[in-house]
């Protein structure tokens, strides 16, 4: 048997593979309701969450977790929340994820290994993708080492003891394709952004582009079903989920960490990108946080790039998704993404 599990992530979190590309970390961070930016807000409570639907599911598998819900669904009622996110996740799961690590490995020990992790990358051209096939570039991450050359990665974030007050929780990977989902909707057309002070002063950075606001990751499983091993950071095992594939041959898995989703209105746009002060604080030696620059929609003064509508490298019938249509969260579902809280590479 063979099938397809797709994992789409979003929200605060790095992806960080290491030397040879064998493994990908998906580190989730921290940002509670006591985080502070440099201009003395606070930031909304994001919720790491992963949530699954699939043919069937064994183990640890909740369908009405009332967080959850809440945090999804948060213009409804309770049980109105509990009840789409039951319909959301269909055979599958809803999982909090707090101080832990995550897996996904071949379903049994007798299936085949799955396939080796790589990367969609050398097929853009310029700040923007303008095809579909440049969209899925893994290039249009947030590159913190572009932003930031200073802003080496602190090695505990990935280490056995992360930094728990920063890091909520990992999702370690080492199978499938990479690729870039979704870039950044701002506007009808494909828009890059530009880096800068919250307070506009000092100088702004030389780069700019497109950023990805969702990344995918495909695996091409030969076997019955795919599992996804929960343990804490001391290493003592936790939670397992065992999915099998749906009707359609697929297994869905997303994951979140986002601030509550409130429904906004079609014309919404995206404004600054204040959540991603707090990336900063992957580095070793991380900036004063009056000093950190954050993407502001608009590509630097001067740089010229092809007009491209953002529905035309957003086929919805290549990226449809059962869940995040469940969820509200499908390509085609532009009121949902008003805030600019992307993904990062350090």
């Amino acid at each position: 048997m063979e099938f397809i599990v797709r994992i789409l992530f979003t929200g605060m979190m790095a992806f960080i593979p290491n030397s040879n590309g064998t493994q990908l970390d998906v580190v989730l961070l921290n940002v509670g309701h006591g985080h502070q930016i440099s201009d003395g807000t606070g930031l909304p409570h994001h919720q790491p969450i992963i949530i699954t639907r699939a043919g069937s599911c064994t183990g640890t598998c909740p369908t009405r977790d009332a967080t959850i819900a809440s945090y999804l669904f948060s213009d409804k009622t309770i049980d109105s929340a509990q009840d789409a996110l039951e319909a959301a996740v269909a055979g599958g799961g809803a999982w909090q994820l707090s101080g832990t690590d995550v897996s996904v490995v071949k379903g049994s020990s007798s299936d085949p290994a799955l396939p080796a992790l790589s990367f969609t990358s050398g097929v853009r051209s310029g700040i923007i993708p303008t095809t579909s096939g440049q969209r899925e570039d893994i290039s249009w991450l947030a590159q913190l080492s572009e932003i930031c050359p200073t802003c080496g990665l602190d090695s505990s974030v990935t280490g056995n003891s992360p930094p728990t007050g920063l890091v909520a929780a990992r999702i370690h990977l080492t199978s499938g394709n990479v690729f870039t989902y979704e870039v950044a909707r701002i506007g009808s057309d494909v828009t890059p952004v530009r880096f800068k002070r919250l307070d506009g002063s000092g100088s702004a950075s030389t780069y700019s582009q497109a950023i990805a606001s969702w990344i995918g990751v495909d695996i091409v499983v030969s076997g019955d079903s795919i599992k996804l091993d929960e343990a804490d950071f001391g290493g003592t095992p936790g939670r397992t989920m065992t999915l099998t594939p749906d009707e359609d041959n697929h297994v869905e898995i997303a994951v979140l960490n986002l601030p509550p989703l409130v429904p906004a209105l079609p014309s919404a746009t995206p404004g600054v990108g204040r959540h991603f002060e707090r990336y900063y604080d992957l580095a070793a030696n991380p900036p004063s946080a009056s000093s950190r620059l954050v993407p502001i929609p608009g590509a630097a003064p001067g740089t010229t790039y092809s007009q491209v509508t953002w529905s035309s490298i957003h086929p919805a019938s290549t990226l449809w998704s059962s869940l995040l249509n469940a969820l509200r969260l499908n390509v085609d579902r532009s009121p949902w993404e008003i805030a600019l809280c992307p993904p990062l590479e350090p």
